[in-house]
């Protein structure tokens, strides 16, 4: 398990809601690897996907901390949208 440095490709807010989203890759990615998303000191919610063929990883969340749980992940491209303030 480790934590892989982010780079984030956009950012943006939704409104004047105060909520905010980015859209970043990180790389390699192992199963168990965690992304600090260090834009956003909460995270809501984030979905990931396999920038190799686009299929679609689980991930789970914790403060601004995306955890990727998705079984048998070896050097992995992602990308990650994280939604949060």
């Amino acid at each position: 398990m480790v934590d892989v440095a982010e780079t984030i490709l956009y950012r943006g807010r939704l409104g004047s809601t105060g909520l905010r989203y980015v859209l970043c890759e990180a790389t390699p990615i192992d199963t168990n690897d965690t992304v600090t998303i260090g834009e956003l000191k909460v995270v809501t919610d984030a979905k990931a996907w396999r920038l190799d063929t686009g299929a679609n990883i689980t991930c789970s969340v914790a403060t601004n901390v995306v955890t990727i749980t998705q079984a048998t992940l070896t050097d992995v491209l992602v990308l990650i949208t994280a939604t949060g303030y």
